[in-house]
């Protein structure tokens, strides 16, 4: 088990539980409707984050998100050291966080003053409890993380102001990924915001114990501060650690 964890590589990839890729697997690709945009990811979160009064966009991943809004960002941008690692920081106007945090997964208080790019990549994976968005000016969500099926590219983008753009490019021509819409509002209709973490939790705990690791609040992850985990560092002796790669899918 250590032996496999020791051989990944440092990016977190997650795994497709078995009734998840059932219900994937079910989804019929679409080859000829042309159809009005519609979601129901702000009620499907809203137990952790209350997003309601946000304008929704669909979006290739949360990375298409980060990319859309940072390459027309005029502000400079603040992150932590060790966060995801596509942002770069260029100055102190603006924070980009990620919460659960990419660097040890866990939930953790925002308390800053700036206006917030708020990435949610691994919302899905916790346990029920909320995230508070006072300063959050935009949001970016995928199922990639928490449900493992990061080649769909199921994504959102969520924005206190509208974006005209988006608007005409999803609302007026309907341009938008219909497979990977169709799969995400399949899954978010099937399973429970906590279902991945429910599922997989006893085994989270279970190799946490065997191998002295810190089970991380989103149930992928673990930390450790032992030397030999150190290539999976992210901020200063904290290693983050993926255990999708020793968990059983089959359940």
């Amino acid at each position: 088990m250590k032996d496999t964890i020791l051989k990944q590589s440092t990016a977190v990839r997650t795994g497709v539980l078995s009734e998840v890729r059932k219900a994937c697997e079910s989804v019929i690709v679409d080859f000829d409707s042309v159809k009005h945009y519609k979601t129901n990811i702000k009620e499907w979160l809203y137990p952790i984050i209350d997003l309601k009064d946000y304008f929704v966009y669909p979006m290739s991943g949360i990375t298409e998100g980060l990319n859309w809004w940072y390459n027309q960002e005029n502000r400079t941008v603040d992150m932590l050291e060790g966060d995801y690692q596509w942002i770069k920081k260029t100055g102190n106007d603006m924070l980009y966080i990620s919460m659960p945090s990419a660097i040890d997964g866990n939930i953790h208080d925002i308390i800053d003053d700036r206006n917030i790019a708020l990435d949610l990549a691994y919302v899905g994976s916790t346990e029920i409890r909320p995230i508070e968005i006072k300063n959050v000016e935009r949001a970016f969500y995928s199922l990639s993380k928490p449900f493992g099926i990061r080649n769909i590219r199921t994504g959102w983008y969520f924005t206190k102001t509208e974006d005209v753009r988006l608007k005409n490019l999803t609302e007026s021509a309907k341009y938008y990924n219909y497979y990977a819409h169709d799969v995400a509002e399949k899954i978010i209709e099937t399973f429970s915001l906590d279902y991945v973490y429910s599922t997989l939790s006893n085994q989270q705990k279970e190799v946490c114990k065997n191998l002295d690791l810190t089970a991380s609040d989103s149930v992928w992850l673990a930390t450790s501060t032992k030397e030999e985990y150190s290539k999976f560092r992210r901020q200063k002796d904290i290693a983050r650690i993926c255990l999708a790669g020793v968990y059983n899918y089959e359940l």
